[in-house]
């Protein structure tokens, strides 16, 4: 009986983290087409998207990724806490860069 439960409780934590994760990932979608979109579509010819796929990209690791959504946070003015600067790092992570 004891094993059941493990397990049960077990499976509950495992989809509560995901269910989390995705949450933290849609609202970084949600932030970065909200307040990144224009500037990438008017740097790449209308293609905002494309600035993370290029073959000259400058990042190459999470910290270089924060480092940019910060510079860009900046630059546009958004006053996001480290947790949704957070969030778009790990939005633009699992879709584009996969570091």
């Amino acid at each position: 009986m004891n094993l059941k439960l493990s397990l049960l409780v077990s499976a509950f934590f495992l989809y509560a983290s995901q269910t989390a994760f995705s949450a933290n990932l849609a609202h970084g979608k949600d932030l970065h087409d909200a307040n990144c979109q224009s500037c990438h579509a008017s740097l790449m010819g209308g293609n905002p998207d494309s600035i993370y796929t290029r073959s000259n990209r400058r990042v190459s690791s999470i910290d270089g990724l924060k480092s940019q959504v910060t510079r860009c946070k900046t630059t546009v003015g958004v006053a996001w806490p480290d947790d949704q600067v957070q969030d778009v790092v790990d939005y633009l992570n699992t879709n584009f860069y996969k570091l």
